[in-house]
């Protein structure tokens, strides 16, 4: 026998123990806890999760599962996907989450026909009517999802045909809750876009998920830190990131708002204490210190949330570090977690799923998706804008199918509004100055759409106050891509008539109301989303009924018979308060006996805007000019000026004549305000009106301005100002309207 020294004989013994594990490696997972993540919801608070995964993996802390709830669905999805923090955080920074909160696309993308609604007074919240049952219907919610939804499925396209969520690189679960019941739901596979979108899917803020039978709201109301979850998907060891609001003290409930955000929270809290009494001692609990810093609603600070989670995750630095694994078996962990390939799907074919009375061609003209061609989900959701900006859908949505043959199908799936496509609209609009001069309107209109497959409508508006009027119009686009229209109204009118004689004293020295009955018929030719061509004939008979003036005034008849060719050009990015774009509006009248008028006539004119902005500093150009040509232009077709930024300082319309010339610039400061958005500014005018042209030279002019506070609010844009202008004219106004908007012609334009 040959003895071997000592250290010989304790080698070969470790080799012999270290060899079968090399050739035989332990299973993932035999030989450290399974590691699960608890995301939970917090609005704009749930961007600290990113800070939290950066330092998980600069810990070198493997992740073997995750659920998430809301905005942890959301961190957490994308994670399990394989997007790492970075990309994440990349793509925090990327969504435009002011357009998050908008179902319809941005103004200067919209249809013209939507546009001009804005040139009324009406509200622009809407009831759905539904006709088979005479029944009006609130909306299920303020907010369809619809920009939501597409945000959500761009960035999970690599996941597009991936129907459970343990075949992601990570496993997933997105915690929901059952609206009927109250219990969470827990999403494990289907459409992670939507799983994501259902788990987020506020109250009356965002419109529920139906999955199945199921109607899904967010799952903070049931599950806001999943720690269950992930411990039932066999995580040993959690870590749970609560991210859930502040509760307020009661020093800070003083409104309705702030008490229903203190009963959400309430709720959120009591379930997030529960699934906390979960957790071990071997579990790690990260509360990042958001504080006040952010809040739900801060979505313009989610770089700070993120910066914020990154710090609280450190303060527990110790604790995650116990989980850390070494740097090759960490290596070996990333190398199994890789992230899902993805490059643009070839598209085969398109297919539409239309669950509306619309036809399919209306759907598809709007797409623009060559058969062999890449996927361009931006080009496709701004396609899907113009689909859904008909406003008779309630989601339009895509998705990717293999057909048997192996082709990738385009489904495009477009579902009526179900609370009704018909809708009601009221509106408010006020004047009042110091000079005495007041104006007061309020209407209710009934829109029924769409009356045919090619989205015709029929609106009927009733107006009360001191221009009380009803008029129905039919607006039918005769092609399917809307390129053409007609239109065709008819109604009774009224129009209140003040005329002043400034130089003399503020007082009018005669009233009339205007009195019209009759009709119009136009056609006409919209150019994409930036402007139309119309030509109309409109056919009126008159009265003007004197209510104040001197004896030798008189009431008098007029019959109108006009044909008016007009240009509208319209890519204003908010006709309340424009930061940018342009308005045009031109027109050209001609009023003929042989048409059924009271006297021969010509006017033509035009009026255009200019808007631009640099961070809170905006300023619109203005310049409009209009003329009468030819003939006697009877007193209720002259141009009207002055009121507030018409030559501030004067009454509402104080000033007429047949000619008129206004150049202005307006000053906005945005003052930063939330909810509700409010401006500082001032305006510089110069303008006049003209009886003879002879008359117009720049000696005439009048120069005025005013300073003004101003607010966005849900009844429209509502100004405090006060006007001065040359000659000692001055007033006070509280003005309900758009005061930079000027009516050119006899009629406001209807279609």
């Amino acid at each position: 026998m040959i003895l071997r020294p000592a250290p010989t004989r304790l080698i070969l013994l470790l080799l012999t123990l270290a060899i079968p594990a090399i050739l035989c490696p332990p299973a993932a997972g035999a030989e450290r806890p399974r590691i699960g993540l608890a995301l939970s919801g917090g609005g704009a608070r749930g961007a600290a999760h990113v800070g939290v995964l950066r330092l998980l993996e600069q810990l070198r802390i493997p992740i073997d599962s995750i659920a998430g709830t809301s905005m942890g669905a959301v961190v957490g999805g994308l994670y399990a996907m394989g997007m790492s923090p970075d990309e994440i955080q990349e793509a925090i920074e990327e969504i435009d989450w002011n357009a998050i909160f908008k179902d319809e696309p941005p103004r200067e993308e919209r249809r013209i026909r939507r546009k001009l609604d804005d040139q009324t007074f009406l509200l622009k919240t809407k009831p759905g009517v539904v006709e088979r049952e005479r029944k009006v219907n609130l909306v299920p919610a303020l907010i369809q999802g619809q920009t939501l939804e597409l945000t959500l499925r761009k960035y999970t396209l690599p996941a597009s045909k991936i129907r459970d969520f343990d075949r992601l690189p990570i496993p997933f679960r997105a915690v929901a809750s059952d609206v009927v019941t109250g219990e969470p739901v827990i999403l494990g596979s289907g459409d992670l876009a939507l799983a994501i979108r259902a788990s987020m899917a506020v109250p009356a803020v965002f419109a529920p998920v139906e999955l199945g039978d199921s109607l899904l709201v967010d799952g903070g109301l049931a599950m806001n830190l999943p720690v269950s979850v992930v411990r039932d998907m066999g995580a040993d060891v959690v870590i749970a990131v609560d991210v859930g609001g502040p509760r307020r003290g009661r020093e800070d409930i003083n409104d309705v708002l702030q008490m229903l955000d203190q009963i959400a929270s309430l709720v959120t809290w009591r379930n997030t204490q529960e699934q906390i009494a979960r957790l071990s001692g071997r579990d790690v609990l990260l509360i990042p210190p958001l504080e006040k810093r952010v809040l739900s609603s801060d979505f313009n600070k989610m770089l700070e949330a993120v910066a914020i989670g990154e710090a609280g995750a450190q303060a527990k630095r110790r604790e995650l570090a116990a989980l850390a694994l070494p740097a090759a078996q960490y290596a070996a962990y990333r190398q199994r977690h890789q992230p899902l390939p993805y490059r643009a799907p070839t598209i085969d074919r398109v297919q539409i799923e239309n669950l509306s009375s619309l036809s399919d061609a209306l759907i598809l003209e709007r797409l623009d998706v060559e058969p062999g061609a890449p996927l361009d989900p931006d080009a496709l959701e701004r396609q899907l804008s113009r689909v859904y900006d008909q406003d008779t859908f309630e989601s339009v949505r895509y998705r990717l199918e293999d057909d048997p043959g192996g082709d990738t199908v385009l489904v495009v799936s477009a579902k009526e509004k179900g609370w009704g496509t018909s809708s009601l609209q009221g509106g408010l609009e006020l004047s009042s100055t110091t000079g005495g001069d007041s104006h007061f309107n309020i209407g209710l209109a009934y829109t029924m759409a769409p009356l045919n497959s090619r989205n015709g409508e029929w609106r009927t508006l009733l107006q009360a106050g001191e221009e009380p009027h009803i008029f129905t119009e039919v607006y039918q686009p005769i092609d399917a891509l809307e390129r053409w229209y007609l239109g065709v109204g008819a109604g009774y009118l009224t129009e209140n008539l003040v005329l002043f004689e400034p130089e003399t004293f503020r007082r009018p020295v005669a009233e009339y109301q205007l009195k019209r009955a009759g009709g119009l018929v136009e056609l006409g030719r919209n150019f994409g989303d930036w402007g139309r061509l119309s030509l109309g004939y409109s056919r009126y008979v008159g009265n003007a009924a004197l209510r104040i003036g001197a004896p030798r005034l008189s009431d008098f008849d007029f019959d109108a018979g006009e044909i008016d060719l007009r240009l509208y050009v319209d890519t204003l990015d908010s006709l309340n308060f424009p930061r940018r774009g342009w308005f045009g509006d031109a027109f050209a009248l001609a009023s003929r006996r042989a048409l059924g008028a009271s006297r021969d006539y010509d006017q033509a004119g035009f009026s255009l805007l200019h808007a631009r902005s640099r961070g809170k500093d905006g300023l619109i150009a203005g310049l409009t000019l209009a003329g009468s040509f030819g003939g006697d232009t009877p007193p209720q077709s002259l141009y009207r000026l002055g009121g507030f930024m018409n030559l501030s300082g004067f009454n509402q319309l104080e000033l007429s004549g047949r000619h008129l010339g206004l150049a202005r610039g307006i000053y906005l400061r945005d003052l930063g305000t939330g909810l509700v958005k409010t401006f500082a500014g001032g305006s510089l005018e110069a303008g006049n009106v003209w009886n003879k042209r002879s008359e117009i030279d720049f000696d005439s002019l009048r120069v005025a301005g005013s300073l003004f506070l101003g607010a966005d609010t849900f009844l429209g844009p509502l100004y405090l100002g006060y006007g001065h202008a040359d000659g000692g004219h001055s007033a006070l106004y509280l003005f309900l309207g758009r005061p930079w908007r000027s009516r050119l012609g006899n009629l406001a334009i209807l279609y």
